[in-house]
């Protein structure tokens, strides 16, 4: 492995030097990026791949855009809201706005986007499950529409940052003329991008909408995104002029890009966090007895220097964490102690819980700089007599997400989560710990799914923010997870071609601009 990765090194320096400065980019209206995932589609409700929320962006316009430093959600089609009472929020949409074939952007559009592309059981939207607190969409007046809820809900906004509003009678029209594979491979959106063409395997090709409704963007006429999954290639790309922009750069490739004097790295701080998930209950069958008990878990806890690892694997860049939650989504309380690294109080909890001799587990990753990590805090372990089973699934998260969700998952699931795009605890702990929703719970905590689901039913921030406190207590107390860090987004680009890369993990490439 260390000599694929010199040789990698060594091809990539090689193409590094051959650069004639400011060269290979000649062509400012065409802007090219290297995406590390491989679409299906351009169909957003077909699909729960972060990499769907990047073409998305380009193509159609969520109903509120979020602020690239805070986070925090502001108007875009939606000028406007209010809460009606608990249970109804009203909306204004913002007038003139068309989609790409002329027809009208109005309030039917986002109630046939909720309730007849993501909410109709017909579909099999596997998005579906994150809008089923939605009850029904009213429309008041073409620029009006209220959304009902089935009781109070306190994300509705959040979410509406990951609403791309459809086209109805365009939606309808095509699946009938040719069947609803029609629309995995054309789009009608209302952004600053049309979908030009979309090569299954290889690329999406968009060109700029001349009549978007925000004027002057984008500067450039044409965006072509390339799928290349493989990390070097990317970077080989982009060190030849092939591309422009090249997202997910590894750790370890950051000095290299940096050298460049035509290229500049973009860091930031996002919303995923790196943590470990216990089967806590021992759901899998393979699950050593150990892992149920919360002095063995307590023990890895404090087995492992997580800051260590983050300095000197990841090399800084990412962010150490002790909550098992991002400190920018909210609910998070970084005001908590940290067990931390302590070596003697590990070996004497595991003492103390019978597993002196230690034990073998799986350990599931799904991403190589999750490998990283994990293989580091695996040489910790050893040190209280556990060893690690690695199992790894990178670039193959849909086979391990099916495992994960049958609760065959045994061990400890090492994992990366995003929150898609909402900054709130209930987009992460919902997911593992609220029953009966949680799609991939190992825990079984009647008492924190109830706060969890006392957290969700309420407008209330402040009792809201309580509610959450309790939460990450109990999660601390009881090890139910080891959070690492949160990952930092890392995008190798030309110097000249400047985009904010926000704190959602979402590059604004629309807004991007040539500075010379």
């Amino acid at each position: 492995m260390k000599k694929i990765q010199l040789g990698i090194v060594l091809v990539l320096t090689a193409l590094t030097m051959m650069l004639v400065s400011g060269s290979a980019w000649a062509d400012k209206d065409h802007i090219k990026i290297a995406l590390a995932d491989v679409p299906v589609g351009v169909d957003f409700y077909a699909t729960t791949s972060r990499v769907a929320l990047y073409y998305s962006y380009m193509i159609y316009d969520p109903l509120v855009e979020r602020d690239a430093k805070t986070g925090e959600p502001k108007p875009h089609l939606v000028t406007s809201w209010k809460v009606v009472d608990p249970n109804t929020w009203e909306f204004k949409l913002k007038s003139g706005v068309k989609f790409h074939n002329g027809n009208p952007f109005n309030a039917e559009s986002v109630r046939f986007t909720i309730m007849d592309m993501i909410l109709d059981p017909a579909r099999k939207c596997p998005q579906a499950g994150g809008w089923k607190w939605a009850k029904d969409v009213e429309i008041v007046d073409d620029l009006t529409f209220r959304i009902i809820t089935d009781k109070p809900y306190p994300l509705v906004v959040q979410r509406f940052n990951v609403l791309f509003p459809y086209d109805p009678k365009w939606v309808r029209e095509m699946e009938a003329k040719h069947g609803r594979a029609y629309i995995t491979r054309n789009a009608m959106g209302t952004g600053p991008f049309k979908c030009a063409k979309f090569v299954e395997g290889e690329k999406l090709e968009l060109v700029r909408n001349e009549n978007y409704w925000k004027k002057g963007v984008p500067e450039f006429e044409k965006m072509t995104m390339r799928f290349i999954p493989e990390m070097s290639t990317r970077i080989a790309a982009l060190l030849s002029g092939t591309v422009d922009d090249a997202v997910y750069i590894s750790t370890d490739m950051v000095p290299m890009l940096e050298k460049n004097k035509n290229l500049t790295v973009k860091e930031v701080p996002i919303l995923r966090i790196f943590f470990w998930q216990f089967d806590n209950m021992g759901r899998a069958s393979k699950t050593p007895k150990a892992l149920t008990d919360v002095r063995v878990r307590r023990a890895i806890w404090h087995a492992i220097d997580r800051k260590a690892i983050v300095e000197h694997v990841l090399g800084g860049h990412a962010t150490f964490i002790h909550t098992p939650i991002n400190p920018m989504a909210f609910g998070a309380d970084p005001s908590m102690p940290d067990p931390g690294y302590n070596l003697e109080k590990a070996k004497a909890l595991m003492k103390e819980a019978g597993y002196e001799d230690g034990f073998t587990t799986s350990a599931w990753v799904v991403a190589a700089e999750y490998q990283k990590a994990t293989e580091a805090a695996a040489s910790y372990l050893e040190e209280i007599n556990i060893k690690l089973d690695i199992k790894p699934y990178i670039g193959r998260y849909g086979e391990f997400a099916k495992i994960w969700k049958a609760g065959k998952a045994d061990g400890i699931a090492t994992m990366g989560w995003g929150s898609y795009n909402i900054f709130d605890a209930d987009a992460i702990w919902s997911y593992f710990l609220m029953m009966p929703e949680a799609p991939f719970n190992y825990t079984q905590d009647k008492e924190l799914s109830d706060l969890l689901h006392a957290a969700r039913s309420t407008l209330d921030q402040a009792k809201r923010k309580e509610l959450y406190r309790k939460c990450q207590k109990i999660i601390i107390d009881k090890a139910y997870w080891v959070p690492f860090y949160a990952r930092h987004a890392i995008h190798g680009s030309i110097k000249n071609f400047q985009y904010e890369l926000g704190a959602d993990q979402v590059p604004r490439w629309q807004y991007g601009r040539w500075t010379d």
